[in-house]
């Protein structure tokens, strides 16, 4: 799969702008706030999700601008197809932080993200995601659950939906006078999405877990996941671990109607990375260390979603040099090369990016405009 074209309307700090990258990679050098990493994150946003930036679609627009769009042209494998994203037009009395962005496939309003998901595949590397390890869980699971959606491409459906059964629960659980067949059927919901969540997880980490194709420059690691469900899961039969799960939801009723919250479910999973030779927590390592482990990860899983969909998903770097020393650099940049994927990688200094000069294209960002 290639892009083609790639159009930003009242986006960011773009006003308009009409990209057409012809080579393989694409880097984009420019001073900070120039747009570049704005640029990553509207491509980012053709997949399902919340982009690189995790933002509010709402927060997106230009200012002064009420809506925003992306829309790209696709082409590969004997076939081509036009895929956009944004805010839809809604009345002006309409609350703005709800609106929620949609998907837009050859001109059709798309309804399942899981088909998105198998058309546009992603994975991006940020600077602030260099402090993964360090901080809470919840972005843990983000960065974690987007591997495994362009991995199974029906995991961002499944995700959804559990999302949106954990918001009925705690709703219904906040009313005292709540019917207990509609807690009964949104429980099961949560079960049934959980438990199925939960096995793609699974797969998605023994698949990782065994796959060992760079030099020493990029370790291999190993994936953990902290979680009663897949703790189950890897010793039951799942009809047996949801059956576990729905009494546990029953039982918790009464202490989660007091915490306002559902205290079992892929939201309360964590996530863990260790060097598989030195067995060393990310958690515990530098920043360089860090850093490599995570590029690593991210190779590896580019890989392997190649070899499972016949189709190499798209590599959007940001700032990837960035606590890297020059022997490392160099590595991932020819590593880049090798693996022959879609790949946009930013940064300040073109010269940073010299073993790429004749091999990629490089366009300088300026005030959000792409220029050669």
């Amino acid at each position: 799969m290639r892009l083609d074209r790639l159009t930003l309307t009242d986006f960011r700090n773009y006003e308009r702008c009409v990209w057409e990258p012809q080579s393989t990679i694409a880097v984009l050098t420019g001073e900070n706030g120039s747009g570049k990493t704005n640029l990553l994150e509207a491509l980012s946003l053709l997949a399902p999700g919340k982009g690189l930036r995790n933002a509010l679609p709402a927060h997106l627009c230009r200012e002064g601008a009420d809506l925003w769009g992306v829309a790209a042209q696709f082409s590969g494998q004997n076939q081509s197809f036009q895929l956009s994203t944004g805010l839809p037009s809604v009345p002006s009395d309409a609350h703005q932080r709800t609106r929620k962005r949609i998907f837009v496939l050859d001109g059709e309003t798309v309804r399942n993200q899981s088909i998105v998901a198998s058309l546009f595949r992603c994975v991006w590397l940020t600077p602030q995601m260099d402090r993964l390890f360090t901080e809470n869980a919840s972005g843990r699971r983000r960065f974690f659950d987007r591997l495994v959606m362009t991995l199974y491409p029906d995991h961002a459906s499944q995700m959804a939906a559990h999302e949106r059964s954990v918001m009925s629960r705690n709703r219904l659980l906040s009313d005292p006078h709540c019917d207990p067949l509609w807690l009964d059927a949104v429980e099961d919901s949560i079960t049934r999405h959980a438990v199925a969540a939960t096995a793609a997880r699974l797969s998605f980490i023994e698949r990782m877990n065994t796959l060992s194709l760079f030099n020493k420059d990029f370790p291999a690691t190993n994936i953990r996941i902290h979680c009663e469900i897949a703790h189950r899961l890897q010793q039951y039969p799942a009809l047996s671990v949801e059956d576990w799960v729905k009494e546990k939801l029953r039982q918790d009723r009464k202490s989660d109607a007091q915490k306002g919250s559902t205290s079992i479910g892929v939201h309360r999973s964590d996530f863990s990375l260790h060097d598989r030779a030195t067995k060393r927590s990310a958690s515990l390592s530098s920043s360089g260390q860090q850093k490599l482990m995570l590029l690593g990860l991210v190779l590896h899983h580019a890989v392997m979603v190649a070899e499972l969909w016949e189709d190499k998903p798209f590599i959007l770097l940001d700032e990837p040099l960035l606590h890297l020393d020059d022997r490392k650099r160099m590595a991932l940049l020819s590593n880049l090369q090798d693996l022959e994927h879609p790949v946009f990688i930013t940064g300040t200094e073109e010269n940073d990016f010299s073993l790429l000069k004749g091999k990629a294209d490089f366009y300088k960002i300026v005030k959000g405009t792409i220029k050669p």
